[in-house]
């Protein structure tokens, strides 16, 4: 049975401050592919706002109250990560809670299938009470909190951004329903994810703390060594991924140097592993990545993936900045430790 891809897709135009690396430009030139989509497996699906019952499953109603009234002050940042509102940001905001909505109660909704919601801004930072880190509201956590509260017993987030969704952790850090488990870079904003934090939730969510200049073998040991004995272990019934695509190594924000390769490679395991512990239903939700032609190479890969397709675009090919000498099996060894995981 061929696979079937659902995607959502906004590029917010109104969304957007002068000289901020979190504007349009990062997937406007994706806007072509609802006409022409990449593969023949995705079928784009129409969606609405999210409504304010949709948004407090994770959220405070203060921050919602917060952000319409900022919004409504016009252009400006209004915290110091730096995150910035217009006067159009805050349905802006729960378009991309609304269509990664869509896409999450689809795949449930089908009992099996892969998405992407391909949505600005991000959400990963965003935790109970605050916006921060360029994301407004928790785009993932409100569909993983969704998916729950509508009879999935147990799902996983995985956030392969550079960054750490500390506003992710925050929210599930005492929900036994949801794991999720991080790979970012280590010491860049915003300074969180220390992989000895969880102590309350040992094996159900874990932090991957990576060197810089880590690149797809660490990603694959990663991937081997952690994620899939914790999802073996919690068993999830679907599979959320936070896609953040500043890993890669032309993004200026960060030096993990992952390459397009790297990327199709970790979202084929992705899937794979979805098909083997979530009987098959995974979505990707975007979040991070600052180099627009990078943007549309990456995420088209990720598409490939979910589509069973080999053939993407790659305009930048092979990482050059790989350090062949990082080496953390030690510390990997110490977060297996930690978690109990288990060899499979």
């Amino acid at each position: 049975m061929k696979p079937k891809v659902f995607c959502t897709y906004q590029a917010a135009p109104e969304h957007r401050f002068r000289g901020h690396p979190e504007s349009p430009e990062r997937i406007k030139a994706l806007g072509n592919w609802l006409s022409t989509p990449p593969y023949p497996e995705i079928q784009w699906l129409a969606f609405d706002l999210a409504t304010e019952s949709d948004v407090t499953l994770i959220h405070q109603p203060a921050l919602l109250e917060e952000l319409e009234a900022v919004c409504k002050l016009g252009p400006h940042q209004f915290e110091p990560s730096p995150s910035y509102v217009t006067e159009g940001s805050y349905d802006v905001a729960l378009g991309a809670v609304g269509a990664t909505l869509a896409v999450s109660r689809r795949i449930l909704a089908e009992g099996f299938g892969r998405g992407f919601a391909i949505v600005r801004p991000p959400g990963h930072h965003a935790g109970p009470g605050y916006s921060m880190g360029f994301c407004l509201l928790n785009n993932i956590a409100i569909a993983a909190a969704d998916a729950v509260a509508s009879g999935a017993g147990r799902v996983a987030i995985f956030d392969f951004d550079a960054h750490h969704g500390n506003g992710t952790e925050d929210i599930f850090l005492d929900t036994s329903e949801v794991a999720y488990c991080s790979i970012h870079e280590d010491d860049i904003f915003p300074g969180t994810g220390n992989w000895r934090v969880s102590e309350n939730a040992r094996g159900r969510i874990i932090n991957v703390p990576l060197p810089a200049f880590s690149g797809i073998a660490a990603f694959n040991k990663v991937l081997d060594r952690i994620v899939t004995p914790w999802l073996a272990s919690f068993r999830p019934e679907m599979l959320f991924v936070s896609a953040g695509y500043d890993a890669h190594f032309s993004d200026p924000l960060t030096t993990l140097t992952l390459d397009t390769r790297g990327i199709f490679e970790v979202s084929r395991r992705l899937v794979d592993l979805a098909g083997e512990y979530c009987q098959g239903r995974i979505m990707f939700v975007l979040e991070g990545g600052y180099d627009p032609v990078a943007m549309k190479d990456n995420i088209q890969a990720s598409l490939a993936a979910m589509s069973g397709q080999t053939a993407f675009e790659d305009h930048y090919g092979q990482s050059p900045d790989v350090d062949p000498n990082v080496n953390f099996d030690a510390l990997l060894d110490d977060i297996r430790a930690h978690h109990h995981l288990q060899e499979n």
